[in-house]
């Protein structure tokens, strides 16, 4: 978890005293002084950036920040569109079919930048990406979760082992395994015929982690999740979450080490992504939101 660093350095030279910065400092660590903005506050600075990112004149640093980092933006009224945005959270599916080309390092690495330009709690920042392309380890990942799903659909059909199994996972999670039987059995079918209803054939694999030391830790990651599913819409590739996987993982050592997750970190998700066979035209329907004004 992120620990507070350093304290933000102002070029009064530079600095027009404008008072922007202090005013966006949410814990007060700085405050306006009689020359301009001092970081005399007794808070700590987590490094949110907020008075670099909205200083006019760019007198202001931070020595934990790196400034060839720094971006410039467009302003407001020429940037992303509200039309746009919507455009491509529409574009954004669950891809099950993709072709066999392999997302390269360099795609794999600009999905993450816009990955961790998600919000986290703290701005702590610990979300953690493994990446898997081997086949082998993916028909280990693959072969692992069916052979458990296969003896727990087993076990729902004896009332002796689904009385100890209720015992184990809880009746709830009994429940959903009950429900979801029907889908399972599809993807242990698929995989007799050489099919594949888990991980949808696709090249690469993406684990989604945290510290347990952070305590919003798994929040943050799933934030992070949604820009990474996102990028890759615009980049023209797909993804798609497998919580078929990420279940088994939460509970099983071995599938935890092929998945290389370490034993104090928290899984957040578990997403495939690929080049999709086909391209999606229109969008469609969505069920109406429940909303409530209080």
């Amino acid at each position: 978890m992120l620990k507070p660093d350093g304290r933000p350095q102002v070029d009064l030279d530079r600095c027009t005293q404008c008072g922007r910065c202090a005013a966006v400092c949410s814990l007060d660590v700085l405050e306006m002084g009689e020359t301009g903005p001092v970081a005399s506050g007794v808070a700590p600075c987590f490094r949110c950036g907020h008075c670099v990112a909205v200083c006019p004149s760019g007198a202001i640093s931070h020595a934990g920040m790196n400034p060839e980092h720094f971006r410039e933006l467009l302003p407001w009224e020429e940037g992303v569109t509200p039309e746009l945005l919507l455009d491509l959270l529409r574009k954004r599916r669950s891809i099950r079919s993709y072709t066999d080309e392999q997302v390269t390092e360099e795609e794999i690495m600009r999905l993450i930048e816009a990955a961790v330009q998600a919000p986290s709690g703290l701005n702590a920042q610990s979300w953690h990406f493994t990446i898997i392309q081997d086949p082998e380890r993916l028909g280990k990942i693959r072969r692992r979760t069916l052979a458990i799903y296969s003896m727990l659909l087993k076990m729902l059909d004896s009332r002796v082992s689904r009385l100890m199994l209720r015992m184990q996972v809880g009746a709830e999670a009994l429940e959903v395994l009950a429900e979801a039987r029907p889908l399972l059995e599809g993807i242990l079918d698929a995989q007799k015929t050489g099919g594949d209803r888990l991980l949808w054939g696709a090249p690469t694999l993406v684990i989604v982690h945290s510290p347990d030391e952070d305590p919003t830790g798994p929040e943050s990651a799933h934030y992070a999740v949604g820009n990474f599913m996102l990028m890759a819409t615009t980049m023209g590739l797909g993804t798609c979450v497998i919580g078929f996987v990420s279940a088994i993982a939460e509970r099983d050592g071995r599938m935890r080490e092929f998945i290389g997750l370490p034993e104090d970190h928290t899984l957040a998700a578990v997403l495939v992504v690929g080049h999709p066979s086909e391209e999606y035209l229109r969008s469609v329907d969505k069920r109406a939101a429940a909303i409530n004004f209080v």
